[in-house]
């Protein structure tokens, strides 16, 4: 790979700019101040945290614990919300080599970063550690008189539909990423690039990717 290319960039969220995960973390605060519904989501939880993460269970039980969590929430009261855990989080979770590759990657070159995480919410946290105005795919919310609930969720297939949406071409990119989720970018990406990625997720992406390597980031 020429380094002098006008590469495109696509860098994940959770896991690769974060080392905690941005909704899950707003998720959590939510309901550790509400102990009746932290009950419920247990089971949801469980189911999730057994799924493996390229499948459909994952997604669906967290689409579940999200509006469990955010039941009764009006829109102006979460965006105050995804944008305090943001700031919070861009401070506290941010990985310094991860935010100054994609510093780097959005003066070079076409960047985007496409998450599953909520677009408020991981708006704030780019805003937070200086990564101003960068293209973003991220999940979206629709408020119902019931609460918020996911409604495009930017996972799996559907992340790199809002790739291209967003007018990039994921088979000329180069793909950041810590999660097997993202096997569909890993499939047409030019190039994967794992980050602080578990064993598992390695192993799955490798078999997808025409070209991978493996970085550990601080």
């Amino acid at each position: 790979m020429n380094p002098t290319e006008n590469i495109t960039s696509i860098f994940d969220l959770d896991g690769v700019l974060t080392s905690d995960d941005t909704l899950s973390s707003l998720v959590r605060a939510r309901l550790a101040a509400r102990p009746t519904r932290f009950a419920a989501a247990i089971p949801p939880f469980l189911l999730a945290s057994a799924a493996p993460p390229d499948g459909a269970l994952r997604p669906a039980m967290n689409r579940a614990i999200v509006a469990l969590a955010l039941r009764g929430m009006a829109r102006g009261q979460y965006e105050e919300l995804a944008a305090t855990t943001g700031r919070t989080m861009a401070a506290r979770t941010a990985v310094g080599q991860a935010v100054t590759r994609c510093r780097r990657a959005l003066a070079e070159g076409p960047t985007v970063v496409a998450t599953a995480s909520e677009e408020n919410l991981a708006r704030a946290f780019l805003d937070g550690v200086g990564l101003h105005g960068i293209p973003l795919a991220a999940s979206r919310l629709d408020f119902t008189p019931r609460g918020p609930r996911l409604v495009a969720h930017n996972v799996g297939e559907a992340k790199v539909d809002a790739v291209r949406a967003l007018g990039f071409a994921p088979e000329e990119a180069v793909l950041y990423t810590d999660s097997a989720s993202d096997l569909p970018l890993a499939r047409v990406a030019r190039r994967t690039v794992t980050v602080n990625a578990a064993r598992r997720s390695i192993a799955k992406l490798a078999n997808a990717s025409a070209d991978i390597r493996h970085e550990r980031w601080r």
